[in-house]
């Protein structure tokens, strides 16, 4: 989980003929303490030693196209970059670009997604109301030429960016498609593609299915919305899939958080000031009637999606289904750099409004159920945060299915739905916890 925040200082100094950059300066420590003449002079000291042996490499390494200025001083920060958290890197220009996209939930392109199987690029779906949709690509054609070029002698990653681009240029797509002979060929013109990071439909009368793919800038409008769409005051239940949501920006998971508590802590943060604790609450404003809620979680479950599962159990909004969840407990801020690279910093670690840690931890589940159709079992092959290297350390602050008609409505899913076990042991939580509650209504006198 990330913020995005532009610096508010950029220092630079020039000693002969090497450009040195000092750091970018997000916020400055609250009444720092001057530094005293001996240890400005050790800074200095130590900053005059980097600057002279870079200097040194430029002017006589044997091998003057290795030494280039601005490489040496990527190499530089990119080597005091390694040696911290995992999660704190220094991006090219080009990957910083696409995450500050990939936020926005908005880019130039056709409206496909695709996925890489055994070499080959596929179709998974084309997103509705986009050129690609509106011209017939279809989920399972298998793209064979992107603007004439071959795509199996491309990387999957160049795939993907030649099929974006600026919005009115054209792009020519060829495709083949079972049980069609020939090759099919597509002319689209690419425009500005808004990806929705949420997705659901009713799965029962009174059920809502919500999917939460990623936190983007309108994740918590998006859902707030699919819910006032299907009679929130008429819901019997919900089931908020987060699964394999590897997180997002932290002020939507919060937001998303707040729309289904009340009152209290929703996360708290703590920065390189101990002392100083921020605390985000819920209110009660916008929240959405008090319906039942399972939430899937698993070991792809990171970051902001796990700020929400801790937030709905420690206030036992709601029961969690899965398996553990990744265990990424920080914060990251994204910073620009002059040369157009960035910087995604880790700034605070975060807590569960139980002053739970979720680093290298991850939220257990209340009812553990492992994914069949995968190959993550609890506690084995899913990798998970404390596997990373350099992570930073943790402290702390179906048998009721075949009652009731359960598995009559989920035989009307799509096959896909029906045969996913978390989901369908979630759903039978669920309605099992809604008619037990009818049930204890029904026998007060």
């Amino acid at each position: 989980m990330f913020q995005t925040k532009s610096p508010l200082a950029f220092i630079a100094t020039s000693v002969v003929t090497f450009g040195f950059l000092a750091q970018t300066v997000v916020s400055a420590p609250a009444k720092p303490q001057p530094a005293s003449s001996d240890q400005t002079a050790d800074r200095y000291k130590s900053l005059e030693s980097l600057a002279r042996g870079l200097f040194y490499l430029e002017t006589m390494y044997v091998d003057p196209e290795k030494v280039e200025e601005k490489q040496m001083i990527q190499n530089a920060l990119r080597g005091v970059v390694d040696h911290l958290d995992p999660h704190t890197m220094l991006m090219p220009a080009k990957a910083f670009e696409q995450m500050t996209i990939d936020t926005q939930g908005k880019f130039g392109g056709v409206g496909i997604i695709v996925s890489q199987e055994r070499g080959k690029i596929i179709v998974v779906s084309p997103i509705e109301d986009t050129p690609a949709f509106k011209a017939g690509v279809k989920a399972g054609d298998e793209i064979i030429e992107i603007d004439g070029a071959d795509v199996t002698k491309l990387k999957s990653s160049d795939t993907v960016d030649r099929m974006r681009g600026d919005p009115g240029s054209i792009m020519k797509l060829t495709v083949t498609r079972k049980d069609v002979k020939e090759p099919i060929r597509f002319k689209l013109e690419r425009e500005i593609i808004k990806v929705k990071s949420v997705r659901g439909q009713m799965i029962e009368d009174t059920t809502l299915y919500a999917r939460i793919a990623s936190f983007q800038e309108n994740t918590s409008d998006e859902l707030e919305a699919l819910i006032q769409k299907n009679n929130p005051a008429k819901l019997s239940g919900m089931v908020l899939d987060l699964r394999d949501n590897p997180g997002g920006l932290l002020d939507q998971a919060v937001a998303v958080a707040d729309l289904f508590i009340e009152s209290g802590i929703i996360v708290s943060t703590v920065g390189r000031d101990k002392d100083k604790v921020e605390r985000e609450f819920a209110r009660k404003r916008g929240t959405v009637p008090n319906f039942p809620i399972v939430v899937l979680v698993n070991g792809g479950s990171a970051s902001a999606s796990e700020i929400v599962a801790g937030a709905l159990q420690d206030h036992e909004r709601a029961l969690l289904v899965g398996t553990t969840t990744f265990g990424k407990g920080s914060v990251q801020t994204l910073l620009s750099l002059p040369d157009g690279s960035g910087l995604k910093l880790t700034v605070a670690r975060y807590y569960t409004p139980k002053d739970r840690s979720i680093q290298a931890k991850g939220i257990r589940p209340d009812v553990v159920v492992s994914d069949k159709n995968s190959t993550e079992r609890e506690g084995t092959e899913q990798r998970k945060e404390s596997d990373l290297k350099g992570h930073i350390e943790s402290s702390d602050l179906s048998d009721i299915a075949s009652n009731q008609g359960i598995n009559k409505a989920i035989r009307s899913w799509p096959e896909m739905m029906q045969k996913d076990v978390q989901l369908t042991t979630g759903f039978t939580y669920l309605k099992s916890y809604s008619m037990f509650q009818r049930r204890s209504m029904n026998d007060r006198p």
